[in-house]
């Protein structure tokens, strides 16, 4: 796979610190790492600042860490960059293919309709109309008047016409001037903390902690990563799962904000007919607490670095444990 934004150098990164790098991504509620091009270099800016290194530390930690299958490349596209200092930084100019100059214009090839009289757009130009240079009758009406038999290049130095320029890139930051078999044309990628991974790290997250410290205080019974057999007969797993006489709370985590893990809940919800099904956010977003709302499933948008949601003990306080499980309310029903 070509890889090229991402120089390989030998890794002394042992697994204990891979673990902590990866920890302070998710804490800072960093799931994806996307590139940034500038003058210098193809960046990624989020993991430099969360590991406090340079650009190329961290570059060849996302290798490793690619490499010990704990982030996933996605390519999302190339980038044009200088063979010389790599800059992604390279702008495009048309050249003659004679003289080289960078000074070449494409214009169109008029003939006039009734005198015959065939040149370039710039012979016919005469302020802001089109006159035949021959016999000076102005033109008008395209198709009638005059017509475009073609178009070409014309170096406005030596003055050369050619179907096709010569393409230079130059480089910005070092001034290099490559052409197309020269420069490097090169994919680059995003990089994605396994899913898997997230959720080892959810596991270890304090929030989960706290919360499970705050239902024991308030009398409920708790599992960690537990599963339930649903009405499908297939075992749904919860992040947390609380009961109390007749009240049955289940709770997943989200650290990416994505819309598919409250889509995930409702579906095990749905199965499993909890008193309540919660997710708590940890992505600083909006969208599952929108979507909560239309699922009948209580979100608590809460930082990563918090230990508690807000209002989650007072939601505790609200519950009747004397009140029967309810069923799931059909989606969109409130």
């Amino acid at each position: 796979m070509e890889q090229q934004s991402i120089v390989v150098q030998e890794s002394t990164t042992d697994d204990n610190e891979l673990q902590e790098l990866l920890r302070a991504l998710i804490k800072k509620g960093i799931s994806e790492l996307r590139p940034t091009l500038d003058k210098h270099a193809i960046r990624y800016v989020t993991a430099e600042e969360a590991w406090n290194v340079d650009s190329a530390h961290a570059k060849n930690t996302i290798r490793t860490l690619e490499e010990r299958g704990l982030l996933k490349p996605e390519p999302i596209g190339r980038a044009l960059t200088c063979p010389k200092c790599g800059s992604p930084e390279v702008h495009s100019k048309y050249a003659c293919p004679k003289c080289m100059s960078q000074n070449v214009e494409f214009t169109e090839l008029l003939e006039h309709t009734k005198c015959g009289d065939i040149g370039a757009r710039a012979s016919f130009t005469k302020g802001s109309l089109l006159t035949c240079p021959r016999c000076n009758t102005i033109l008008t009406n395209k198709s009638v008047d005059y017509r475009v038999i073609g178009n070409f290049f014309q170096c406005e130095k030596c003055g050369h016409r050619f179907d096709k320029p010569d393409v230079l890139h130059i480089c910005q930051n070092c001034g290099t001037t490559s052409s197309y078999q020269e420069a490097k044309y090169i994919r680059i990628f995003s990089y994605k903390i396994a899913d898997e991974t997230l959720k080892d790290f959810q596991k270890e997250l304090p929030i989960l902690k706290n919360v499970k410290k705050a239902l024991v205080d308030n009398g409920f019974k708790v599992q960690l990563q537990a599963k339930i057999t649903g009405s499908s007969g297939v075992q749904c797993p919860f992040d947390v799962l609380a009961e109390k006489n007749a009240v049955r709370l289940v709770i997943d985590i989200s650290t990416t904000g994505d819309k598919n893990d409250i889509i995930a809940l409702l579906a095990k919800k749905v199965d499993v007919s909890p008193t309540e099904a919660i997710m708590i956010d940890l992505s600083n977003l909006d969208a599952l607490a929108s979507l909560g709302k239309v699922f009948g499933i209580v979100v608590f948008k809460t930082p990563i670095g918090q230990n508690l949601p807000d209002g989650f003990q007072s939601f505790l306080a609200s519950l009747n444990p004397k009140d029967k499980m309810r069923k799931t309310a059909i989606p969109g029903g409130g």
